[in-house]
């Protein structure tokens, strides 16, 4: 073990920088997408080569079928005027890092994959390498953790705000979620525990205290809704549906992080579903749909990505904070009156931290209920 607590801060120093320094040289956040395919509806679907994956059945350019019966005069006059099947076809691309970094907030998600690695990384050595007493070094590590849950926080807030990334009912039932997410915070802290739960929030002002947390977990929960209900969808379409209700939604951290990929890709497939619905759905297909569906599926990835991301890292950087030995506040010695703070900050990551799991396998076994009774349907 260092001896110092210079060494120790230089050690955590070098960590993180080791930890930044890869992710960025190595692509890690483009590489955790590498190989997923999306789709594009082309303008001109010919004129570059390309090859449609989907198209719609009998255009021009499928291969002849020698026991196709003539078309009768009845079904061409029936044919929609002015509709192109040979520009009814989506076209499948493999994400790269050069596709990655034209979509919308990949540098936030970049930004967000570096701070929650170096936060991981610091908690790690802290955990294993450092020994508990108190330190700098603990403090260090307390105030990246807290500020990399913090940027993950914002970063969710904001991306609840974007106007064309989810719908209107959608923004409405997250509010309403996280108002009875905020009562039942209000009800665990101040009336279950630590009877039935086994939190204990006091300190100096515990009602203050449990009510600010109350706020904090209603705050989650809105905020979960939407990446809750896109987690649950992608679930739904990616599995059997008449076996929904088999043993496999993990509500873990780490199973989310990495289920991550397979939800992601779903989402993506979400759009071809609803493209080849509206395509096949009548006699007069609404490829206007389809096509902003495609495109705003593809355009929004990394916002997705980020709402599947940020959920199971704050879990995981807010376990890690309640799982520090030593004093917080050992390391701020012109701040001795706060060190008795240290046990209540990390009860209450602790609870956040449960929280956030338990209002996520909430909110998604929820969801998959009502896909499950015909409530809700993909389109």
């Amino acid at each position: 073990m260092l001896a110092s607590p210079f060494d120790h801060l230089f050690l955590l120093a070098a960590a993180s920088a080791a930890a930044a320094l890869l992710s960025i040289t190595l692509c890690l956040p483009s590489l955790l997408l590498y190989g997923l395919h999306t789709y594009i509806h082309p303008d001109n679907p010919g004129g570059d080569g390309l090859r449609a994956v989907l198209r719609r059945p009998s255009g021009p350019d499928a291969p002849p079928d020698p026991k196709r019966r003539p078309r009768s005069s009845s079904a061409s006059h029936h044919r929609v005027p002015g509709f192109d099947d040979g520009n009814a076809q989506l076209l499948r691309l493999r994400l790269s890092d050069s596709h990655l970094r034209t979509r919308l907030l990949f540098p936030s998600f970049r930004a967000a994959f570096v701070a929650s690695a170096v936060a991981l990384t610091d908690l790690a050595i802290l955990r294993l390498l450092l020994p508990p007493d108190p330190s700098p070094a603990a403090t260090t590590v307390a105030s990246v953790a807290l500020l990399a849950v913090a940027h993950l926080l914002l970063l969710l807030s904001k991306l609840s705000l974007e106007r064309s990334a989810s719908k209107r009912s959608e923004k409405e039932l997250s509010f309403v979620a996280g108002f009875l997410g905020f009562l039942s915070a209000l009800l665990i802290v101040f009336v279950l525990s630590p009877y039935l739960f086994d939190f204990e929030l006091g300190g100096v002002d515990a009602g203050s205290t449990k009510a600010t947390v109350s706020v904090l977990a209603g705050v989650l929960v809105g905020l979960l809704f939407v990446p809750a209900s896109r987690a649950a969808r992608a679930f739904w379409l990616g599995t059997d549906q008449l076996r929904w209700d088999l043993a496999v939604v993990s509500c873990g951290a780490l199973n989310q992080l990495m289920v991550l990929r397979p939800n992601v890709q779903m989402y993506l497939n979400e759009a071809v579903v609803s493209w080849y619905q509206r395509l096949h759905a009548s006699r007069v297909p609404d490829m206007d749909y389809g096509r902003a569906k495609v495109f705003l599926h593809n355009h929004y990835l990394c916002l997705v990505v980020l709402q599947f991301f940020a959920p199971p890292v704050m879990v995981l950087l807010l376990i890690g904070l309640s799982q520090v030995r030593s004093d917080l506040f050992g390391g701020l010695f012109f701040m001795g009156d706060l060190l008795h703070f240290s046990d209540l900050v990390k009860e209450i990551a602790l609870f956040l931290a449960w929280w956030i799991m338990f209002a996520w396998s909430i909110l998604t076994m929820s969801i998959l209920t009502l896909y499950r009774f015909g409530f809700l349907f993909v389109s």
